[in-house]
């Protein structure tokens, strides 16, 4: 790990006291907060960290417990809400007054909401979000999802820092072998340790999430990005309908990377020149009343309980409306 040159080392304790550890970006004069909490590597985030502080937000990218610089014990979904709040706690502590967001991707979305179940917050930015074990294990027609899980798994599931990621004939040899002889037999095949055993074991057990009951009491605004030929498309549809306060969806043809899963290079040109995903973020920030860094915002997020922007690739447009 090279550590980033333009930020600051952080370290918050949990509540039994394991140090999460991370870094903060800092723009000249905060006007906002944003917390990013991640099992990818902290340091890896610095573009998106660059991006929230150009608006004017510090943010705080961590590691999760027990990867990269965090202690404690990795243990995928079961420690966020808890390790959530305290960091969120520890954060409005030193940035009194300003407005904090919760933001991440896939897994970092998982824990951006576990931490808005135990503490408010002024606004959620989910991407693709990878919501809990049962919605990562299966699809919405009930199949497993070996694919990803065994790919994910064997990367990032197994230890303090990530592994070398298999090869796509690897990863088809392991998907076919588990589904011969079954999904934990394979693993215990393939070398896996006892503690990410009872891991894999859990993710497969684990009971779909009552959306509503888990998130339905969360009243702050969501932006919630999903992409058409994203895996996790349809869980992110399940999220806004059970979501209670304001809700703005933004659709477009990208799969679980966003833009970097969009094959024509045509339409990755003409997504940029829209003014991409970013464009979207800064109008609903300013819709919602927080930092946006810009001026003048390009697009015009409609008022509403619930709404949506979607992206043409054919047009280069988006497309915004309100949906109820």
């Amino acid at each position: 790990m090279t550590p980033p040159r333009d930020a600051r080392p952080h370290v918050c304790l949990a509540d039994d006291g394991i140090a999460l550890r991370g870094w903060i970006w800092e723009p000249a004069v905060p006007r906002g907060v944003v917390v990013l909490r991640t099992p990818y590597g902290a340091w890896r985030q610095g573009d998106t960290a660059r991006s929230w502080a150009r608006r004017g937000y510090r943010c705080l990218v961590q590691d999760v417990r027990g990867r990269h610089a965090s202690d404690g014990e990795w243990n995928p979904y079961l420690a966020e809400r808890d390790d959530g709040r305290a960091v969120v706690e520890a954060i409005r502590a030193e940035s009194r007054g300003l407005p904090l967001v919760l933001s991440g991707g896939s897994y970092d979305a998982h824990a951006a909401l576990e931490a808005a179940r135990e503490i408010e917050v002024e606004a959620l930015v989910l991407m693709v979000p990878a919501l809990g074990l049962s919605e990562t294990a299966w699809d919405a027609d009930g199949r497993p999802q070996l694919y990803h899980r065994i790919g994910w798994w064997h990367q990032h599931g197994r230890g303090p820092r990530s592994h070398t990621p298999l090869t796509e004939e690897q990863l088809v040899g392991r998907v076919a072998h588990a589904a011969e002889v079954g999904v934990h037999r394979a693993a215990e095949e393939w070398g896996w340790a006892p503690t990410v055993l009872a891991g894999w074991r859990r993710l497969w057990a684990a009971p779909p999430l009552d959306l509503p009951r888990a998130y339905g009491a969360i009243d702050a605004p969501l932006l919630l990005v999903r992409g058409d030929d994203d895996f996790f498309h349809d869980d992110a549809g399940r999220l806004a309908a059970s979501w209670s306060g304001d809700v703005h969806l933004v659709d477009g043809p990208w799969g679980h990377r966003l833009g970097a899963d969009i094959a024509d290079d045509e339409v990755r040109a003409r997504l940029r020149d829209s003014g991409g995903i970013g464009g979207v973020l800064d109008a609903w920030l300013a819709h919602a009343g927080l930092p946006s860094g810009v001026d003048t915002v390009r697009h015009r997020v409609p008022a509403g309980h619930r709404s949506r922007s979607a992206f043409d690739p054919l047009t280069g447009r988006w497309q915004h409306e309100r949906t109820a």
